[in-house]
């Protein structure tokens, strides 16, 4: 009995403690002490394996085979699991909350080198989006941009701030269609975090300045909502809720694996 409970829980904790140190704040503060752990962690399994090898011929040697195999699949699943969980919830969630968020920002009088480091935007009160001067990049996906605009303001001469949106245009005609472009309410504007596809939207606003004979010489990029700070704290909600279903599924299948383990070897 305490040879199947180890079999349960020992590669379960291990799946647990290297998804989080892939995950989390651990590593946002340092990822190269984060990832030493993370190697650390396979100490335990190759120890396993070594007690295999020793007990080999033995009756003992199939579940600590079991152990050893298991114990290498759950750290290796953790180790990709935790660094997409990063990647996609929880980096952006840290990365936009180091950042700082500017009010009542007229976008005919600020530039985008003024606001480097904005990670939300409010936009002055009659702020909107130009969608008769929006642009659609294709590259496999299309590319959408649209201009931000100061409502108070008909002669804006540089053009820095743009709404973004994947797959929401046809990027033939101006109809942009990303977020809350329809919701008279939005004037927020969240950062794009997304390196990978930052140099596409770029290409967007160079597109449309050269179509609409715009200026924006530092485009910054952005999603338009009314309630970023929801989409902010969604990321973090996912990041933890995807750690725990994981916890959760991975806890299931070794269990089912120890079940299955334990009957195979019981009819031999």
């Amino acid at each position: 009995m305490p040879v199947l409970i180890g079999c349960v829980f020992v590669p379960w904790l291990l799946f647990a403690a290297t998804f989080w140190l892939r995950s989390f704040e651990f590593r946002r503060d340092s990822e190269s002490s984060a990832n030493v752990l993370c190697y650390c962690l396979l100490i335990p399994v190759l120890a396993f394996a070594w007690m295999t090898h020793n007990m080999a011929g033995s009756a003992d040697s199939r579940p600590m085979a079991f152990l050893t195999a298991t114990s290498l699949l759950a750290w290796i699943l953790a180790f990709f699991g935790g660094d997409w969980n990063y990647q996609s919830f929880m980096r952006p969630f840290y990365d936009i909350s180091n950042l700082n968020t500017y009010p009542n920002v007229d976008p005919s009088r600020y530039v985008g080198t003024q606001l480097m480091d904005a990670a939300m935007i409010q936009f002055s009160k009659g702020s909107m989006l130009r969608l008769e001067k929006s642009m659609g990049f294709k590259n496999e996906e299309v590319y959408c941009v649209a201009p931000i605009v100061s409502g108070a303001s008909s002669n804006q001469t540089t053009y820095d701030f743009w709404a973004v949106g994947v797959n929401c245009c046809s990027g033939h005609t101006p109809d942009f269609k990303c977020g809350e472009y329809s919701n008279p309410s939005a004037r927020w504007g969240l950062r794009l975090m997304d390196e990978s596809r930052r140099d596409m939207f770029r290409l967007a606003v160079k597109q449309a300045e050269a179509a609409y004979n715009l200026n924006a010489p530092n485009p910054v990029l952005m999603y338009w909502l009314s309630d970023p700070t929801a989409e902010v704290n969604a990321y973090q909600d996912d990041g933890n809720s995807y750690f725990f279903m994981f916890l959760f599924a991975y806890f299931s299948a070794q269990f089912v694996l120890v079940v299955c383990a334990t009957g195979i070897y019981a009819n031999k």
